[in-house]
């Protein structure tokens, strides 16, 4: 076996098609991954990862394996030496072992020569060196159970014909079939598990789950099944004894009996596991109504640049993922805008009017042609009852399109969960807004009521003195209060709390008068004295009677004295808040517009309660103390240089954990409806979002009588932006109201792995040139040095030494 082995490593080595395989293996993929521009540059894509190497090379092995492999069995058929070798003690599965194996050594070489390509990319990430190392492995792994798939079916288009151009074609035949054949013959079922199943008897199928670093033990099962498959045909169709027919049926079945004890597991060796689902996704999925199926349309599609395609295809694979665990409840759908006969401006239209309006997308090239496209990174999911729409793509101000393009990867699981969830979902839970206390009016909470209300069913009404009142609701909302609470209406409110209850605090520090601020440009201002101060103070936060000028603010046109025109000035009363990055409520959303906001301190540290700063203002910030009056005279505070001298002033604080009761050693009110009830001194695990700022819930209305028009909350007419109010009460009510940990996966995080372009670029020839020579001087080194260690031995063995 030994002998054989290495007699055919000697031929393949030394092998025309051996170099032939070689040099096109590695001009075409240095020329298509590092020079030629188009979809498979590295480069032109701006990321440091291999992806494009490995979307590129199935198709190179398809073609390139059949030409190493066609001359194995028919040249040997045609030249009778393949008798010879039966003829000797020499069994015909060592043969077939001896000619694989040395095509993969060989294919494997190869491969192994392509980790320069590893190295560069190494040299340009940005910083230096940050790239997955663990997801490139493991995609080399992938490849590696693809090429021995290759070798296979080389082998047997080999052995069944004498003429080595027929062995080529039907190989790469057989292997296109292998690799895309089932993907194709999928799209003729409409049942989403019938496709499913079909495309999974495919070879593309799990190298797309698998070249993206996630193992699977059910994939490398259907590869070596697929393997074993085509050593059957080959023992079937070539001089084998039949012994062997029923040893490769015997291996199937023993290794598909042993991998059915054994768990399917699944390794994410990418850094970040960006690919392993939340066990609440996995649970939700599993759990899905089986007579029931989720449509899911795709509006990403067409002509995508390649930061789009990488979204595009981070949005099928989460898809397919959510199919392994959904049984095929997803019927999935790509759908291009323009592909009717609709104008495109009536598509347009009609996207909006469905809540998708388009983006424009600004591309230039090479050359610098400047070239525009609308897009629509949308999908929807349908079931029996109602659609939902999934934004695809985060749109962050100040961010790059890469960092957006990567938030967007980020936030795909939770979109997509959070809208299965709602559609799925059996009982509603409630939330209740508090009134009593010359709260926001409805019409000012419009917005936030009709935006809340697809999530839960929306209450409203007053607290009373019934110790129960507020037990059905999951969380209440105590909006813009500016009259007092009473005793029993704190005791209610507190004891409710202590229950287990949540509580979203809108809470203005200072009142002052719209009226005059509007009419006459100032207005006096005074504590908001609401009787609640020692209540939040037990719980840990106090909000101050100050409010905030921020630097970092939205702008307001002023009359100006003659009232004939308008002026635009900062309206530093409006600051636009910066959220916490890194905790679920506040991840990846925009700056929050905030107007008359207040300071909140930290009063405490009790261990059982954990607090998180969720919106701080600018590093420009100065506070003004009541009762000083306000105005919007900006030019002397434009004279004084250390006016915001304060920094990062917390405006909206999270809490959560066990606390302590505001009546602990305090008489019950009278009024009260206790009967048998026992004031509870401290709260279950619960959980509470204290902001000081009613305006960031509130939303404007435009227009008069019936052309009055309701403007979303955080919405700009200056700039004509939409901050991200909207998103921060969502994720406001949502977090107090997860029990299960939906929130949880909003603080998912990929990390970015980006080329430094201005390095890239300059050096962009020079690694073209080093990336096509060194694997091949690499390659020639190493055939070379067989072909010596071949050369000399059979010298040797003519010309033997002769001894007297």
């Amino acid at each position: 076996m030994k002998a054989l082995v290495l007699r055919e490593l000697k031929s393949v080595f030394c092998s025309p098609a051996g170099v032939f395989f070689a040099l096109a293996f590695f001009f075409v993929s240095g020329f298509m991954l590092w020079l030629f521009p188009g979809s498979y540059n590295i480069i032109d894509g701006g990321y440091a990862d291999m992806s494009r190497f490995f979307n590129m090379v199935p198709v190179l092995l398809i073609i390139l394996i059949p030409a190493l492999t066609m001359r194995l069995y028919s040249e040997e058929s045609r030249n009778k030496t393949i008798d010879i070798l039966i003829s000797r003690p020499v069994y015909s599965l060592g043969i077939y072992l001896s000619k694989f194996s040395a095509t993969f050594l060989f294919v494997l070489v190869t491969l192994l020569c392509t980790g320069i390509y590893i190295y560069f990319i190494y040299q340009l990430a940005n910083p230096l060196g940050n790239i997955d190392m663990g997801s490139i492995v493991a995609s080399y792994f992938s490849l590696i159970l693809l090429t021995v798939v290759f070798i296979g079916i080389g082998l047997l288009g080999s052995a069944i014909t004498r003429n080595q151009i027929v062995a080529l074609v039907v190989s790469i035949f057989i292997c296109l079939f292998v690799f895309y054949g089932f993907d194709l013959l999928s799209g003729l079922f409409i049942s989403g598990k019938a496709k499913a199943v079909v495309a999974s008897l495919g070879l593309n199928y799990h190298y797309e789950l698998m070249r993206r670093g996630v193992i699977q033990v059910s994939n490398v099962l259907a590869v070596f099944n697929l393997l074993i498959l085509f050593v059957l045909l080959f023992v079937i169709t070539y001089r084998v004894s039949k012994r062997m027919v029923f040893v490769c049926l015997f291996v199937i079945s023993v290794l598909n009996f042993i991998f059915f004890f054994i768990p399917d597991y699944r390794l994410d060796f990418s850094a970040d596991r960006r690919y392993t689902l939340s066990d609440y996704s996995i649970n939700l999925l599993k759990n899905l109504d089986k007579d029931q199926s989720l449509a899911i349309n795709i509006y990403l599609t067409g002509d995508l640049n390649y930061g789009f395609q990488r979204l595009r295809n981070e949005t099928d694979n989460i898809l397919n993922d959510f199919d392994r665990f959904a049984n095929g409840h997803f019927i999935v759908n790509y759908i291009y805008p323009y592909s009717g006969n609709k104008a495109s401006n009536d598509v347009q239209q009609d996207m909006v009017d469905n809540g998708m309006p388009g983006i424009m997308l600004n591309e230039t090239d090479r050359e610098g042609k400047l070239s525009r496209k609308i897009i629509y990174p949308y999908a929807s999911i349908t079931n029996d009852k109602d659609t939902l729409i999934v934004p695809l793509l985060k749109n962050i101000v100040g961010n790059t399109a890469e960092e957006n393009l990567n938030i967007s990867i980020e936030s795909l699981e939770y979109e997509f969960i959070d809208a299965i969830r709602l559609l799925n979902q059996v009982k509603t839970k409630a939330i209740a807004f508090v009134e009593g206390h010359d709260e926001l009016s409805r019409a000012s909470l419009y917005d936030a009521e009709e935006l809340l209300s697809k999530y839960y069913s929306v209450n409203r009404g007053e607290i009373g003195n019934d110790i129960n009142i507020l037990d059905d609701f999951d969380a209440v909302v105590i909006a813009g209060p500016l009259s007092k609470f009473n005793n029993t209406e704190k005791y209610v409110l507190d004891q409710y709390i202590m229950r287990g209850g949540k509580v979203l605090w809108l809470i203005d520090g200072a009142f002052y008068s719209h009226e005059e601020l509007a009419r006459l440009g100032h207005s006096a201002s005074i504590k908001n004295d609401l009787n609640l101060d020692d209540m939040l103070f037990s719980y840990g936060v106090r909000i101050n009677p100050d409010l905030i000028q921020d630097m970092q603010c939205v702008s307001a046109f002023l009359v100006t004295n003659d009232s004939q025109s308008t002026v635009l000035v900062p309206s530093y009363y409006q600051p636009l808040l910066m959220p916490s990055f890194d905790f679920s409520v506040t991840k990846n959303i925009r700056d929050v517009k905030a107007g008359f906001a207040s300071s909140i301190d930290i009063v405490n540290n009790s261990p059982n309660v954990r607090k998180n700063i969720l919106l701080t203002t600018s590093g420009k910030t100065h506070l003004v103390k009541v009762p000083e009056p306000i105005n919007f005279d900006v030019s002397d505070i434009q004279e004084q240089p250390a006016y915001f001298s304060q920094a990062y002033v917390p405006v909206a604080v999270s809490l959560e954990g066990e606390f302590n009761s505001v009546f602990v050693n305090r008489v019950i009110p009278d009024s009260i409806k206790t009967g048998a009830y026992k004031t509870i001194q401290k709260s279950q695990s619960t959980r509470m979002i204290v902001v000081s700022s009613s305006d960031i819930i509130t939303n404007e209305l435009q227009g008069q009588g019936k052309d009055t028009q309701v403007l979303p909350m955080g919405y700009d007419r200056a700039s004509n932006q939409l901050f991200g109010n909207r998103e921060f009460i969502v994720n406001a009510i949502n977090w107090l109201t997860d029990d299960e940990g939906l929130m949880q996966l909003k603080t998912k995080q990929q990390r970015m792995y980006l080329l430094n372009k201005s390095a890239a670029y300059e050096n962009r020839d020079r690694y073209a040139i080093l990336s096509i020579l060194i694997p091949i001087a690499m390659m020639s080194l190493i055939m070379g040095s067989v072909f010596l260690y071949r050369k000399r031995k059979y010298e040797n063995d003519r010309y033997p030494e002769i001894s007297i």
